[in-house]
């Protein structure tokens, strides 16, 4: 529903039927786009830490899946129908800066949140990775991850702070904080070896 270009054979009416159908399926697109942005953008109001951090990363995971059914469901991950000034890996970027900020400041947290966190964190770069790699796709989302100032200082930052593996306080579950760096040091070389090409 999200991706596919439909073009149905059939006499001018159907095809007039066909179009208005679709029109009006995808004026609904917007709102659905905004609401997996807001999935994203979401603090709880009450909930448990938990399951905000399960519904960022089902977001995600849903996000993923879009961007791999073509061009149409990865010109949605970069933003298009989305009706605020932004696009949905900066987003995903801004989630795992703040969750970094969490797991590394002095506060208490629990086991249940930092598993949370981590898969958050690991679906992400996943995510990431899967995108700067594409053959067909990586040099347009590595310039949108690089061209605005403020985009860019977000992915280095991002990228560096979770390849740094002494910097992480996840010592509880050292295999998944050892696969959360090396996918992060993969993902900051793309960026790096991008930036540098560029220069």
């Amino acid at each position: 529903m999200f991706c596919s270009s439909s073009n149905e054979e059939g006499t001018s009416g159907e095809v007039s039927r066909t179009n208005a159908e679709i029109g009006h399926r995808f004026e609904g697109l917007g709102s659905v786009l905004d609401g997996l942005a807001d999935c994203l953008a979401c603090h709880g109001n009450g909930a448990s830490t938990s399951l905000v951090l399960k519904l960022q990363r089902n977001t995600i995971v849903l996000l993923a899946f879009l961007a791999s059914s073509g061009r149409s469901g990865f010109e949605i991950l970069l933003g298009r129908n989305l009706s605020r000034r932004t696009n949905f890996l900066y987003l995903i970027l801004q989630v795992m800066a703040s969750e970094i900020d969490v797991e590394t400041s002095e506060c208490i947290h629990l086991p249940e949140d930092i598993r949370e966190r981590m898969l958050l964190i690991r679906e992400a770069l996943i995510l990431l990775n899967r995108l700067v790699s594409n053959s067909q796709y990586s040099t347009p989302v590595l310039r949108v991850l690089t061209n605005r100032r403020d985009m860019a200082i977000l992915t280095i930052d991002v990228a560096t702070r979770l390849s740094r593996k002494s910097k992480l306080l996840w010592q509880s579950d050292t295999t998944r904080e050892s696969e959360i760096v090396d996918l992060a040091r993969i993902f900051k070389k793309r960026v790096f070896s991008f930036l540098g090409d560029a220069t």
